[in-house]
């Protein structure tokens, strides 16, 4: 059972995959320094090219296997149908604010999510999003994330 499942993993990833030809990787490395522009960048803008590809460095260096499929898999999802939007619905990220993320303490927040551009903006997430927040998208590479304090 378990090969049939990573065989439609793989095939539905290649799906993907084959509907563009080419990987457009906007994480820029810096971030969230308080600071907040006015405007949402535009998807279309361009943005450095990635080297990471190449070597261990950038926002992949520090993820496990499975996460760096993840990181891809929603990299592609997003250059094909769009950002996810923060509401609970089909299409959103189920953004929980700063206030209401019970896991800050563990480090898992959005600012150190390897989607987290900085000044308040997610590559995948649209909207203003809060270095201390969350949503169920998250990537954070093992060594941010902390053991949760014992009550």
């Amino acid at each position: 059972m378990e090969n049939r499942w990573l065989y439609t993993l793989d095939y539905q990833l290649s799906k993907v995959k084959n509907i563009h030809s080419s990987k457009n990787n906007k994480f820029l490395s810096e971030k969230d320094n308080g600071s907040y522009d006015d405007e949402e960048p535009e998807d279309d803008e361009e943005m450095p090219e990635d080297d990471s590809e190449d070597s261990e460095e950038g926002p992949e260096a520090d993820l496990n296997d499975r996460q760096k499929m993840m990181y891809e898999y929603y990299e592609d999802v997003v250059e094909n149908f769009g950002k996810f939007d923060q509401t609970a619905k089909a299409n959103g990220a189920h953004y929980a604010p700063a206030a209401l993320n019970p896991f800050k303490e563990e480090g898992m927040i959005c600012g150190n999510c390897v989607y987290f551009i900085g000044g308040g903006y997610c590559e995948i997430v649209s909207g203003r999003i809060e270095s201390d927040a969350i949503c169920k998208l998250w990537i954070i590479p093992e060594n941010l994330i902390k053991a949760p304090k014992k009550k």
